[in-house]
């Protein structure tokens, strides 16, 4: 399928844990919206080494790797955003990559992710974690103007999810996760529109 070629999907997630489940299930369902014909970029996490946000430290004044993670992010047209669940909510290095979304542009009275839609993973080693992070990602993404998919993927007791080579083996967590990643490609496809500053 190539009717969607157009539209850019990009990935963040992973934790400075390795193997990451978290970014295991990402990378599932981004190739799922390049099955469905997207482009994909992955931000991982754990690569990237993104600084604390500060908000007292203007934009220029941040490395290299800051500006090349907004600047992809202004690019997309969709994003799947996948975390760990620690202690019951994301993982810092999520948290903190979702706050440096601070220095997407803002303008004609348009901001952050508006306009962008967004697909949801969390991964957690028992059963309730991951429902309640997902929850807070909802509210993360509704504070920066973006819309949250209906569809989110919850992985409960995810080590067991995954082989040791990172294949998944829990047949319902593959159909949700290769679901969502054409749910985030035709959704985009609809809103036709890449977030503020952008164009």
């Amino acid at each position: 399928m190539t009717l969607n070629k157009h539209i850019h999907i990009v990935g963040i997630g992973g934790t400075l844990r390795k193997p990451s489940t978290s970014l295991l299930a990402l990378q599932a369902a981004l190739s799922a919206a390049e099955a469905s014909g997207a482009i994909t970029t992955l931000l991982d996490l754990r690569t990237l080494n993104l600084p604390m946000y500060n908000p007292e430290v203007d934009y220029q004044d941040y490395s290299g790797n800051v500006h090349q993670f907004i600047k992809t992010v202004r690019q997309a047209d969709g994003l799947l955003i996948s975390t760990a669940a620690y202690h019951g909510s994301l993982a810092g290095v999520t948290k903190n990559a979702l706050d440096l979304l601070d220095f997407l542009p803002r303008r004609d009275g348009e901001s952050y992710l508006h306009n962008v839609p967004v697909g949801l993973i969390a991964t957690a080693g028992g059963d309730q974690a991951a429902v309640n992070t997902i929850s807070v990602l909802v509210q993360i993404v509704h504070s920066l103007r973006g819309t949250a998919l209906p569809l989110a993927v919850p992985v409960h007791n995810a080590k067991s999810a995954f082989s040791q080579d990172g294949r998944i083996t829990d047949t319902k967590v593959a159909v949700r996760l290769n679901k969502l990643g054409q749910l985030i490609v035709e959704t985009a496809g609809r809103f036709g529109t890449k977030p503020a500053g952008v164009g």
